[in-house]
């Protein structure tokens, strides 16, 4: 399916110098400060082994200079991650992640044909009881005034909050909306939401999205509580729920990361994908 779609394949290592994890996946999320497998190797040099894909494709991109051959790159790739879960139904310590990553598209269908591949997938594979659900979480400057609204509403719930929250709060408040904590997350189904604080592109981005992904006929809802595990996002995220699942119910999630490749030294570039 992602052949069909024009994406090629990457392989990268195992393991990365952990900076690179610390700058691309974010050091406010679980990945990096409960979950990365970080050693000391022979020469004092700190390595862990990949969380995830995306930061490791991006430098792996950067560093061998495909990006000349012309945008969009388009990379897919099957491989193993590693991270430190609480043991718990559905997760597993070691797992195989299918991702694919595209690299150099700004344009809303360029949100709309890999979520239409991620639904392809599924489709193909014949697993039912899977809902898409989208949501945006804007850009960094449209994310600035929300992430003032957040830390007001929840420093007037702080004494409520679970003591991982409680230090979100002076760091990453839209981690918050995140946590697996029914009482946070009750706090957090009543906080703002990030649609009231788009500005006109990241809205007009989204509502694009939408439109070319009904006339698609790729049936979704809008979740204003999905904000992704990792740093790196903006505008689009998405994520697949299964049904049958229980509380580890997604088994898909991506969405854009326009800032990551400046983030990891590249020129400024537009990019997303999805883990599956």
């Amino acid at each position: 399916e992602a052949a069909l779609h024009g994406f090629h394949e990457v392989r990268t290592p195992v393991f990365e110098h952990t900076e690179l994890f610390l700058r691309g996946v974010g050091d406010t999320t679980d990945v990096v400060e409960k979950q990365m497998y970080t050693f000391e190797d022979k020469g004092q040099r700190s390595i862990t082994l990949r969380p995830e894909g995306t930061a490791g494709v991006v430098r792996a991109m950067l560093q061998s200079g495909i990006y000349n051959e012309g945008y969009p790159v388009k990379l897919c790739y099957f491989t193993s991650c590693y991270r430190y879960e609480k043991p718990q139904a559905g997760r597993w310590r070691e797992f195989q992640q299918f991702g694919v990553e595209m690299l150099g598209a700004a344009h809303p269908a360029a949100d709309a044909e890999i979520i239409s591949l991620a639904n392809e997938i599924f489709a193909f594979l014949g697993v039912e009881g899977i809902n898409l659900e989208l949501n945006s979480i804007g850009c960094p400057e449209c994310r600035k005034n929300y992430h003032a609204a957040l830390h007001e509403y929840f420093e007037s719930h702080k004494d409520a909050l679970c003591g991982t929250c409680l230090d979100r709060l002076g760091r990453n408040p839209m981690r918050i909306l995140d946590c697996k904590s029914p009482v946070c997350g009750e706090l957090a189904a009543n906080a703002p939401k990030m649609k009231d604080y788009l500005c006109e592109e990241c809205d007009n981005h989204f509502n694009m999205v939408q439109k070319l992904l009904t006339d698609a006929g790729v049936e979704f809802t809008v979740n204003p509580m999905i904000v992704r595990g990792l740093d790196y996002y903006t505008r689009t995220v998405f994520e697949f729920v299964s049904n049958d699942l229980g509380a580890q119910s997604t088994v898909c999630g991506g969405g854009r990361y326009d800032g990551l490749i400046e983030q990891m030294g590249g020129t400024p570039t537009p990019a997303l994908g999805f883990g599956l």
